[in-house]
């Protein structure tokens, strides 16, 4: 799979949990030092990283940290209505959902960096989806054979492609906020 832009059917599930989400005071965001989850073997040393706030709606499966289990978790009363939004997303466009690992809303702000480091999501086969809230100069690059795939951050934009792809944001101008809903799925 390369990266593939997707129809937004622009329900009005959607579009009442988009205007949720970008409302002010909604979501509680928490603050996320790096794009990449490293095992505790690896995080010695690593490069610098943006950072950004997120909120957990399905915490990914075990990552090697002796608290958790190799299940995805639902961390937010906000799953239902999420996954709705996902499923409707996946259906109208005709793509099949076997499994869920994470759902994500993140926020990325201006910074003195400039992109996160590259990264994949989860340490096994999966998809990423990216939908875009806002529209932004903060884009994401995808690496596929040694190639550089740009896509713009367009609200109600949506991409997918293979999470074995490396990828990494770059971060918006000022006053601009990146919102976006990331999920990693099969």
């Amino acid at each position: 799979m390369s990266v593939q832009n997707l129809k937004n059917p622009l329900t009005k599930n959607y579009l009442d949990y988009k205007n949720y989400v970008l409302a002010e005071g909604n979501i509680p965001w928490f603050t996320k030092h790096r794009t990449h989850f490293y095992s505790e073997n690896e995080r010695e040393n690593q490069p610098k990283d943006i950072f950004y706030f997120s909120h957990t709606i399905v915490d990914r499966p075990y990552q090697e940290t002796p608290y958790k289990y190799p299940v995805p978790t639902i961390d937010s009363n906000l799953f239902e209505q999420t996954y709705k939004i996902f499923k409707e997303i996946l259906d109208f466009n005709n793509i099949p959902l076997n499994v869920v690992y994470r759902l994500n809303i993140n926020l990325t702000p201006n910074q003195t960096l400039k992109k996160s480091i590259s990264h994949t999501d989860l340490p096994f086969s999966h998809n990423v989806l990216i939908l875009y809230f806002t529209t932004t100069s903060g884009k994401t690059y995808i690496e596929i054979n040694n190639k550089q795939h740009i896509s713009s951050a367009e609200e109600d934009k949506i991409i997918i492609f293979n999470g074995e792809y490396n990828h990494f944001q770059g971060t918006p101008k000022i006053d601009e906020n990146r919102i976006v809903l990331v999920a990693n799925y099969i």
